[in-house]
């Protein structure tokens, strides 16, 4: 009668063991999978990413002037200056694409550059500003990003893909502005422009 009795008992608790070791198993694989980062970004955004990873860093400024800069200070002090001695395009710049942007030499037959191209660190800054930019009826503009030769002065950030240039047709620059100092840019410039280039926003980040 004790064996008899002691077996079932065993039995049960077996059961009940693999039962709940199962469960467990269940459990980990399903919050294993609920806690996989998004996949790369080298497509336009899904909702589900915008709202894990493309939200606002910072508040907006209550004004953003043309001709000044966020923070109050040069940009190679914030952003860092050029190295190109210890820059490798193949292993620090990344390729980005979204819809939402208008992206310059996608436009331009005579521009041999190629603006989806940028330093690693600049990537998450610029598809939050495409994101903040839709969010308000606005279609960024990338005027210029990676620029390994020409255009830009020696020591010009652009040689890195760390800095870009931007503009909005729906939206007032200084706006934008405002936008880029949310989205997380180290450094964020309200251009004046030239007689070869029209006002526009400039930001950069730092390695």
């Amino acid at each position: 009668m004790y064996q008899t009795t002691h077996n079932g008992w065993m039995k049960r608790h077996v059961v009940m063991l693999s039962v709940g070791c199962t469960s467990a198993i269940v459990v980990f694989f399903v919050g294993v999978s609920r806690i996989q980062p998004p996949q790369g970004r080298h497509e336009a955004l899904d909702m589900m990413d915008i709202d894990e990873v493309v939200m606002p860093l910072r508040q907006a400024p209550s004004s953003f002037p043309r001709g000044t800069y966020r923070p109050n200070r040069r940009e190679s002090e914030v952003s860092g200056a050029i190295d190109l001695g210890t820059f490798s395009p193949g292993r620090d710049l990344t390729y980005v694409e979204d819809d939402r942007a208008w992206w310059e030499s996608d436009n331009d037959s005579g521009d041999t550059e190629c603006d989806h191209t940028v330093h690693h660190s600049l990537r998450l800054p610029l598809e939050t500003t495409i994101q903040l930019v839709a969010e308000r009826g606005g279609v960024l503009k990338v005027q210029d990003s990676y620029r390994p030769h020409l255009v830009h002065n020696p020591k010009s950030l652009h040689k890195e893909g760390r800095a870009i240039d931007l503009t909005c047709n729906e939206l007032p620059l200084e706006e934008l502005a405002k936008i880029c100092w949310q989205a997380g840019f180290d450094w964020v410039y309200h251009e004046k422009g030239s007689r070869n280039n029209g006002p526009h926003i400039h930001a950069s980040v730092a390695r």
